[in-house]
């Protein structure tokens, strides 16, 4: 379901693998910060494996995801150096390829990558779902996880993605785009992303690695 290349190795996360980590995430969210319907997260973890996790876990707990300004950011510890605001708003999340914790964390904030590891993998929703709550929200445009299927299918229909086809991520892009072939697609298509995720990746290596996972390139 989900791939990631980078400099340190390859990950693979399977549809099953994919649901534990989200469902373990979730029960963070909830259980851990207790955070409920009227709160916003904000993912801000690029192309690593983690990013579609998390990004996940606001779509099966129904708290809805923003770059704009939102109860609490998950972010790397990279990103915590130039953190402005409280620590109890910001979660360091590993860039670890299998995940283990950052040691260096400043005391007040939180270490998410390890506090996750204390929940289950089974999640049970603790709210209905909700058709008309705002799924993703980005500055002027909020879209329901209906509108955000939609949306995902006509950037499918952009890139002339098919169901079950695999496709390559290598570069920046806004907030509903990378939920929708980071997260939505492969759980709604049946679809692969493979996310590129090298320092300073060279173009030739990038068309070599996306011809050898026979991947669509998306840049």
């Amino acid at each position: 379901m989900i791939t990631w290349l980078s400099d340190l190795g390859r990950i693979e996360l399977s549809t099953v693998t994919y649901a534990n980590a989200v469902s373990k995430a979730s029960n963070f969210l909830i259980a851990g910060l207790e955070l409920d319907e009227e709160s916003s997260i904000s993912v801000n973890l690029g192309n690593h494996w983690q990013s579609p996790v998390w990004l996940g876990t606001g779509l099966a707990t129904g708290i809805s995801i923003t770059d704009t300004s939102a109860a609490i950011t998950f972010g790397t510890l990279t990103a915590l150096k130039t953190w402005t605001g409280s620590a109890e708003e910001f979660v360091v999340v590993s860039q670890d390829p299998f995940g283990m914790p950052d040691k260096d964390i400043p005391d007040s904030f939180v270490n998410g990558s390890a506090e996750v590891r204390n929940f289950g993998d089974y999640f049970a929703p603790t709210w209905p779902f909700d058709p008309v709550a705002i799924s993703a929200s980005t500055t002027g445009s909020e879209l329901t996880w209906e509108q955000l299927v939609e949306r995902a299918n006509q950037i499918a229909s952009h890139y002339e993605i098919a169901n079950g086809q695999n496709y390559g991520l290598h570069g920046a892009s806004d907030l509903i785009t990378m939920l929708a072939l980071q997260v939505v697609l492969p759980i709604t298509n049946n679809s692969s992303v493979v996310l590129i995720d090298q320092a300073n990746p060279a173009f030739d290596a990038i068309m070599k690695q996306e011809k050898l996972e026979q991947i669509v390139p998306l840049g």
